[in-house]
């Protein structure tokens, strides 16, 4: 696994990252990792 870096986000972010969630046992990494994924697919899809 990666290194890994702690960030700071506010208990609203928190909770909409949780409810992104695909599964329960799937990272905050994951999912973030997944929405950027999602947005650079998205801007493509623009140019």
């Amino acid at each position: 696994m990666p290194a890994t870096e702690p960030i700071r986000i506010g208990k609203d972010t928190k909770e909409e990252l949780k409810r992104l969630k695909i599964h329960p046992r799937e990272t905050y990494d994951d999912v973030i990792k997944r929405l950027i994924e999602e947005y650079k697919r998205g801007r493509h899809a623009k140019d």
